[in-house]
């Protein structure tokens, strides 16, 4: 069984020694022959239905096939039949607790530790289920309790788990250490202490931990994505390429790996399905069938939108003009809110786009499932996928007969409870359409929303005041550093050293990330200074500064998706190079439905040759920025309402296929 739920039942039946063949079976058992074991333990429950012994060990060897339906019953009938052995009440504690039965596991933990008070596994295990229910002072101070009564990395770093979701991260780095200290070889306690670490913004020491984590295992989940995208972060490429192949070859062998941060490293449409997938199976994975709410014709389709990020968000500058266009007369929509409320304007105006505005951030996973069923939710839309903050737990439950993935995560989330992914013929080609666990809905445009109703400042900073030459040709990347490559970089620099007098302008990271693109500039024979960095603004300062620029060089393997569409809004050209993933052909997308395909590249060479071109072509530059803002107000891709219509279609399709007792299918609008 798992670490906080470890048998002790071997040393119970070895102290009872009832007959040579009950030793025979616990020595096949312990052997791992489990097949030998089962035989001869019905065997011997055959001649005695209530020999307590057999019944442990028999409940246990289906516990650790994780059969716990078939365990329960064996277990609670040697609870039954030997009441006073607190290891066999532990065990069918932890066999009602894997079967989600978390009242009945937490009492008799209760009566185990009644019967053994020093029983440290018991304290652990009752601290473990109040945790999973929030429940954080209870969790903590059950901890303490088996801390007390034997110190172990374990219970320590379930503490720090408890206080960190409390927000006493100080004393939470110190449980962590704590338990790093008690095990030092064990990987699990150095990926925690990073994961605290981080969010405490102490990056350099979490850093360290995952160094450690990986060194100790490559195979530990999740922790070389991390360090990898913690390297990036900074454009730290001294182990680019290595750390490029060693996430290959992790998501090619099984191990999981955050398909978000792989999705910025991987061209591979058919690797970062098998990513996907892996990530599901281990965080994710279906728990549940669909309750179908009864159709009628007379009501209007109930349809609510899933996300953490119903605030000052990329998403929300994206679909609130989507949310308030649709048509309340065919559609009931709701949020439903997971997210912070961050008190913002953007948070107050997307309250009142819906009939119904749920905050569920308080709420565990299965009482969100619970109030998506009561609102009787027909289509459920997830703006989340696995980004910052996502829940895909609530969807593995089938909440809602319908379940489309949107938006937010740009790929395949690999999981059966997802029936289609909205996209457009860009984006996923139909020839990849096989790698992608969803059916695909086509819209006839881009994928990507637009809120038309976006202001942009009448009058923007002067140059100057951003720290840009009147003179300079200023190429434009304001892409997340993680996006940037060393070689794209390498065409980056290329470019400036074939624009006399221009400078990139970048967007403000860390300033480890500054000083390393500098760094990195200078050792490809440009100045430093010639890197010029953004710092953040508000939401519309940024948009009109974009107008100070030349042209915005977008990024490979991913390419800008809401930052690409802010330059378009803003009237700068956007120059990409088409990839082979759904992240590397969201420009492609933007491009065409505002009537750019000209600026849509197809290598690295065409993409560095048509930007040389612009620059050096002043009448080219100008031609551009009046076919952009000619085209921005009449072709489809800041038609807000028409892209709200769109997605109606498509739900009233998905609606009607379902009514129909039809299964999922790709379909263009």
């Amino acid at each position: 069984m798992s670490q906080q739920g470890r048998s002790k039942g071997g040393t119970a039946a070895s102290s009872l020694h009832p007959s040579a063949g009950l030793d025979q079976a616990i020595v096949a058992h312990r052997a791992g022959n489990l097949s030998d074991a089962e035989r001869a333990y019905a065997v011997i429950l055959k001649g005695s239905r209530t020999h307590p012994v057999a019944l442990h060990m028999l409940g246990l060897l289906h516990a650790q096939r994780g059969q716990f339906a078939d365990a329960e019953p064996l277990l609670k009938k040697a609870a039954r039949v030997d009441p006073g052995n607190p290891n066999v009440l532990f065990n069918y504690a932890n066999v009602l607790r894997a079967l989600d039965k978390t009242d009945d596991a937490l009492a008799w933990l209760a009566k185990t530790i009644a019967l053994s008070p020093n029983f440290a596994d018991a304290h652990l295990n009752r601290g473990a289920i109040l945790m999973a229910r929030q429940e954080f002072h209870g969790a903590i101070a059950e901890f303490d309790r088996a801390i007390a009564i034997a110190p172990s990395s374990g219970a320590f770093a379930n503490r720090g788990s408890a206080l960190r979701q409390l927000g006493q991260l100080d004393e939470a780095r110190g449980c962590y250490q704590r338990a790093v200290e008690l095990g030092p070889s064990d990987p699990q306690y150095h990926f925690a202490l990073s994961e605290l670490l981080t969010q405490m913004g102490r990056e350099d020491e979490a850093i360290g931990a995952l160094e450690r984590t990986v060194a100790l295992t490559k195979a530990f989940p999740f922790a070389l994505s991390k360090l990898v995208a913690s390297r990036r972060t900074r454009a730290d490429w001294r182990n680019f390429e290595r750390d490029q192949a060693a996430l290959d070859e992790a998501v090619d062998t099984g191990v999981p790996v955050d398909p978000f941060i792989f999705f910025h490293a991987s061209s591979s449409p058919a690797r970062q399905l098998t990513c996907a997938k892996t990530y599901v199976a281990n965080i994710a994975p279906e728990r549940g069938a669909a309750i179908s709410p009864t159709p009628s014709p007379a009501s209007r389709l109930r349809v609510a939108y899933l996300s953490a990020d119903f605030r000052n968000h990329a998403m929300a500058h994206l679909m609130a003009g989507v949310f308030e266009a649709h048509d309340r007369e065919r559609f009931e929509v709701s949020a439903i809110s997971y997210g912070p409320d961050d008190r913002s304007q953007m948070r107050d105006r997307l309250k009142t786009a819906f009939e119904r505005f749920e905050d569920v951030s308080d709420l565990t996973d299965e009482d969100v499932v619970e109030l998506i069923r009561r609102l009787g939710i027909e289509v459920l839309v997830d703006l989340g996928g696995f980004t910052a903050g996502a829940r895909p737990k609530i969807l593995a439950r089938r909440p809602a007969p319908i379940q489309v993935n949107y938006l937010g995560f740009p790929g395949t989330m690999g999981a059966s409870y997802i029936d289609y992914i909205m996209a457009d013929r860009i984006v996923i080609p139909e020839a990849e359409r096989e790698y992608y666990a969803e059916k695909v809905i086509y819209l006839p445009d881009s994928y990507l929303p637009t809120d038309a109703r976006r202001p942009l400042l009448p009058d923007g900073p002067t140059r100057s005041a951003v720290g840009l030459r009147d003179d300079a040709f200023v190429y434009c990347a304001f892409n997340r550093t993680i996006k940037i490559t060393p070689v794209l970089f390498d065409v980056w620099m290329r470019l400036l050293a074939k624009t006399a007098g221009s400078v990139l302008w970048l967007l403000d990271g860390d300033p480890i990330a500054n000083g390393n693109l500098r760094h990195e500039a200078v050792a490809r024979g440009i100045a430093a200074e010639r890197i010029v960095f953004a710092p953040q603004v508000p939401a519309n300062e940024h948009l009109a500064r974009h107008r100070l620029a030349d042209l915005y060089l977008d990024t490979l393997p991913y390419n800008g998706h809401t930052a690409a569409s802010d330059a378009l809004w803003a009237g700068l050209p956007v120059l990409t190079c088409l990839g082979t993933a759904f992240v590397g052909r969201v420009a492609a997308s933007l491009l065409k439905a505002v009537g750019l395909p000209e600026l849509v590249t197809t290598s690295l060479d065409d993409y560095e040759g048509l930007a040389l071109r612009i620059a050096h072509d002043p009448e080219l530059q100008t031609a551009l920025r009046s076919k952009l803002a000619a085209q921005r107000s009449t072709w489809p891709l800041f038609d807000t309402v028409g892209m709200a219509r769109h997605i109606e279609t498509a739900f009233n399709e998905m609606w009607r296929w379902h009514c129909a007792g039809e299964a999922p299918a790709s379909f263009a609008i």
